[in-house]
């Protein structure tokens, strides 16, 4: 069922509080990505902080009849970030940005999406790990902005290989406002090299 815009804003606000924003010039920010593709404003932003909150917006998106969609640090240059409908809540993927486990032994490693690229290769640089997955943006790449948009760069595109090769598996939240868990490859975080 389609609810207006004041409708759909207080939904938000009891689950999101004051990781809810609506004011204009904070809509202009996410209102594009890196590229030049342009876009307009989404009525708001949202930084949900866990699965369960994302399960909440996805419900909410299905009843009140509003897009989403999900960005990491906006640094994309394909577009697909920018909103191009005025109905559509921006959900912002940077405070879920921990790592969970790291495992030395098995060389794995799980985050949530929101960690950057950076961040993630300065820890596992103390287990003699990377993640090689190198985008120009690394600095503020997302590793689920670079999942998502199948990353690569110098180090990873040429001699490891895309971000495609270096998941084992995700947790993701479909459509329906269901989590599920995918195992996606064969390869983890590999041992650091020179």
């Amino acid at each position: 069922m389609s609810q207006g815009r004041g409708d759909v804003i207080r939904e938000l606000e009891t689950v999101f509080k004051d990781r809810l924003f609506t004011e204009p010039h904070i809509l202009t920010l996410y209102s594009h990505d890196a590229s030049s593709e342009p876009g307009v404003r989404p009525m708001a932003v949202i930084q949900p902080i866990n699965t369960d909150e994302v399960i909440k917006v996805v419900r909410l998106a299905i009843d009140y009849g509003f897009k989403i969609i999900p960005v990491g640090s906006n640094t994309s240059l394909s577009g697909n970030a920018t909103p191009k409908l005025e109905n559509t809540v921006i959900v912002s993927m940077e405070r879920m940005n921990s790592i969970i486990e790291i495992s030395d032994i098995d060389w794995y490693v799980r985050v949530q999406p929101g960690i950057k690229v950076d961040e993630l290769n300065l820890e596992l640089m103390g287990y003699g790990l990377q993640w090689p997955v190198d985008p120009a943006s690394s600095k503020t790449a997302t590793i689920g902005g670079v999942v998502n948009n199948g990353g690569g760069g110098m180090r990873g595109g040429a001699k490891y290989g895309p971000a495609s090769h270096w998941v084992l598996g995700l947790e993701a939240v479909i459509g329906t406002g269901d989590a599920i868990r995918l195992v996606v490859g064969l390869l983890s975080a590999g041992k650091a090299t020179t």
